[in-house]
């Protein structure tokens, strides 16, 4: 809330008398009376008309104080800043890039939860003659509707979508949303983000034909993560790991960093730093790698007596993959489709081997399955594209849309 004539607080200040008034000790007129009866009261009347004794509970006095200050509040005009849009053609923005998964809200929500409420306050705002369309900002913009008037189609779009795990194309967003306002009179585009862009990015050399808002939302930086994570194979030695600690907060950071190898669920490394405020901490690590090893995840944590604090847990996790030696053999089951296998065949470091459809798999294990309109009575356990299927499967049905999917894995039997 803000006051448009603030000064007028000072008025405030005529509180002061009033409550003096109360405290000071009054003065009555002395009178002979030919009773002894009320000369307690009148002892109770002396003691409570002492100056600045301390203040009893007085109707009065609340009352009157309670009206100074609904009159001081009027004299300062208060009045609060809604998210609002005029009347045309608006371009809103929602910001979908990964540091938008971070809950340094005030609520505890994520900074993208806090966006899609805030958009959704622009949308209740819209007037009858205008119109809006949502462009998500992820890796790739997407426009998730069209301009339109239909508030209850821009509120959907917005409650359905996600954030990502990416960063945002802001240029390319940007331009979409350009690109639309050419030739309007009255354009506009609101930006809903954190304000994080890529390095890099010349946003004023776009032309933008209106004007620009841009909603804040997230309240602190304060996030550790890891930024780089390789392997190098020193002829003679065992590999060398690599890796980079970033830390983005204004404080110290004191982090875990721990490395598994393939699927052993204990830590190869687990060890202590510090790092530094606002900067980077290479890591050169000396553990006994094998030569032969396939993948690396590296997990950082925040120590228990670590004071600073970790808003975005998404960028904790990083996987190394090791480059394969020698080629991988893929199995090929197509009725025929030679453009595909001359693709297939034209790929660096992959044996391709064509079989039969009209006759089982064979036996020989190969590190990828190709089916191409085809699916065996029973699908391998191994790596598998389909193409283009003819039946519905378990892992999914023809002609429906498969979105989220990840992991599956096969259980034969």
């Amino acid at each position: 809330m803000q006051f448009l004539t603030p000064l007028a607080f000072l008025g405030a200040l005529l509180a002061v008398p009033i409550i003096l008034l109360y405290m000071l000790r009054l003065r009555r007129r002395e009178m002979l009376v030919s009773s002894t009866f009320l000369w307690q009261q009148i002892l109770q009347d002396q003691e409570a008309n002492t100056p600045w004794q301390r203040l009893r509970r007085n109707l009065l006095l609340l009352l009157q104080l309670l009206i100074l200050a609904l009159l001081v509040l009027a004299l300062a005009r208060p009045f609060i800043t809604v998210p609002s849009v005029s009347a045309g053609q608006t371009a809103l923005l929602l910001d979908a890039s990964a540091s938008m998964n971070a809950t340094d809200t005030t609520d505890g929500r994520t900074r993208f939860e806090e966006a899609r409420l805030r958009a959704l306050e622009i949308v209740d705002t819209l007037s009858a003659d205008s119109i809006m369309t949502i462009i998500r900002v992820g890796t790739t913009p997407e426009i998730l509707t069209p301009y339109t008037g239909d508030r209850e189609r821009l509120r959907g779009a917005i409650t359905a979508a996600q954030p990502g795990i990416g960063r945002g194309d802001w240029l390319t967003a940007l331009t979409l949303a350009a690109e639309g306002g050419r030739g309007v009179e009255d354009f506009s585009v609101v930006i809903v983000g954190d304000g994080g862009l890529n390095e890099g990015d010349n946003l004023p050399s776009i032309s933008i034909p209106g004007d620009v808002r841009f909603i804040p939302v997230g309240i602190s930086d304060q996030n550790v993560a890891i930024t780089a994570l390789a392997s190098r194979a020193v002829p003679g030695q065992a590999p060398q790991l690599f890796a980079q600690l970033t830390n983005y907060g204004a404080t110290d950071a004191e982090v875990v960093f721990s490395l598994q190898v393939d699927d052993n669920p204990v830590p190869l490394v687990s060890e202590r730093y510090t790092v530094p405020a606002e900067s980077n901490l290479p890591i050169v690590s000396t553990a006994a790698l094998t030569q032969n090893f396939s993948t690396l995840h590296a997990n950082l944590t925040l120590s228990v007596n670590s004071v600073s604090q970790d808003y975005l847990t998404e960028d904790n996790d990083a996987w190394y993959v090791a480059r394969q030696t020698g080629d991988r053999t893929a199995l090929l089951m197509t009725e025929g489709n030679l453009f595909m296998e001359q693709v297939l065949r034209s790929q660096p470091g992959l044996q391709l081997f064509r079989g039969d459809v009209n006759r089982p798999l064979p036996q020989q294990p190969y590190d990828l399955y190709i089916f191409d309109a085809y699916l065996p009575p029973t699908l391998p356990d191994a790596d598998m594209l389909i193409v283009n299927p003819p039946a519905s499967t378990d892992l999914f049905t023809v002609g429906t849309e498969q979105t989220d999917v990840r992991n599956i894995e096969v259980v034969p039997g």
